[in-house]
């Protein structure tokens, strides 16, 4: 019966036009990545100061920056700011054209990323940024650099005339200082620009790829009626209990087919193109002020696994309402009422901008929240907001399930 429920579905001109569109996005998603067009542009300036791009620039960039691998301690640090020092002495680092700018910066691409951290951590503000920050130091100690991460936080959440001194309680920053205290130092820095471009383009593939997957199962449930054979369907034997339990495990096996082989092929196609070096290194090499203790693989795991539940339950709920409204077209409009409204609605109020990061697209875009402070006290306990939607909406699918079994086995016959 569930061979009978895919042959509904791909025997459409629509469901076929579907599945070729997902394939496209699929397609899309690996050439764009992999060529540096999405988040992380992907390039090598070359030493005429001119952008290249391709397998050969993955590869020039990955030499230089293995040149610079290594423990984040005061020496590697120091060794950058004498390096960037000499670089901006030369004639192209003084130089106002743009293209003997490129050639400075063509130095500067091995250590480029932990110049990146130098700025942030001696920055004038938690939420100020740089990018000439570190042109202004002469020496640095290992020491400093990561306790001004954590200084600049405290100074952010105890500030009386900042919004976060009011937005966060007692409890609240106590946590967020502690998440920072637990960051394992000195940090370990190697190439990781795959895993970063994989991490940075997490959502692309679940945001659109559930809006298409939204648009397959609307009609599961309310094709019957659509089409006049309800009479005939729940006449039958098993119409109202093995065949709704088919159309069931029907759409939660096509939202598991699709999604799991998408984000094999992205993570694949990226990782083989751009490298697997650099699993290991802490995100806070690239999402600096995170609050989560996690390195680049595990964050990649994690983005996996909440994509997952967020388009199971986001399949789910769309089932639901195909089978409560008898409408495919109020079905199909489900996913992207959830995914797009929190758009509108971020910014009008603190207790709505919770409200809002604890919706299923923050689960769709787990990269996009490990920068951010979302927190939840729950009876005198804080969570992050991830800590909660993960098994949250995994309950919700559960208990989904029996309840469109339910909604569509006491339909009346139209």
């Amino acid at each position: 019966m569930i061979r009978y429920e895919f042959q509904k579905i791909f025997g459409s001109a629509g469901g076929r036009i579907a599945l070729f569109l997902y394939m496209a996005v699929v397609i899309l998603a690996c050439f764009l990545a992999a060529n540096g067009f999405m988040n992380v542009d992907v390039k090598w300036i070359n030493e005429q100061g001119e952008s290249e791009r391709g397998f050969h620039a993955v590869q020039k960039l990955k030499a230089a920056r293995n040149e610079w691998e290594g423990w984040l301690d005061e020496e590697m640090l120091n060794n950058v700011i004498q390096e960037n020092q000499r670089i901006n002495s030369t004639p192209d680092g003084q130089s106002d054209n743009v293209q003997q700018s490129n050639i400075a910066y063509c130095w500067k691409q091995g250590f480029h990323p932990i110049r990146n951290l130098i700025n942030r951590s001696f920055s004038d503000g938690f939420r100020s940024y740089d990018y000439y920050t570190a042109d202004k130091l002469s020496a640095i100690t290992e020491e400093t650099f990561y306790a001004n991460r954590i200084r600049q936080l405290k100074n952010w959440l105890y500030d009386e005339t900042d919004v976060a001194y009011h937005l966060y309680s007692e409890a609240e920053k106590q946590y967020l200082t502690g998440q920072y205290e637990k960051l394992e130092t000195p940090l370990y820095i190697d190439y990781h620009d795959g895993w970063y471009q994989l991490l940075e383009n997490a959502s692309f593939l679940p945001m659109l790829g559930i809006l298409i997957i939204g648009y397959m199962v609307a009609g599961i449930f309310s094709n019957e009626f659509k089409w006049k054979a309800d009479t005939v369907y729940f006449s039958t034997l098993s119409g109202r209990t093995k065949a709704a339990s088919a159309k069931i495990r029907a759409g939660l096996l096509l939202v598991t087919v699709l999604y799991w082989s998408a984000m094999l092929i992205y993570s694949i196609v990226t990782l083989s193109y751009l490298g697997l070096e650099g699993a290991g290194c802490a995100v806070q090499l690239r999402a600096w002020k995170s609050i989560y203790n996690i390195t680049m693989w595990q964050a990649w795991a994690l983005a996996l696994i909440c994509g997952y539940i967020g388009s199971l339950f986001l399949t789910a709920l769309t089932m639901f309402i195909s089978a409560k409204t008898k409408s495919a077209v109020i079905a199909v409009t489900t996913p992207f009422v959830i995914l797009f409204i929190p758009s509108f609605l971020q910014g009008m109020a603190d207790w709505l901008d919770t409200a809002v990061s604890m919706m299923p697209v923050s689960l769709l875009e787990f990269y996009q929240h490990l920068g951010t402070f979302n927190l939840i006290t729950v009876f005198g306990k804080v969570y992050r907001v991830m800590d909660l939607c993960i098994p949250l909406y995994t309950v919700l699918t559960v208990i989904l399930v029996p309840v469109i079994y339910r909604e569509f086995g006491k339909k009346q016959v139209g």
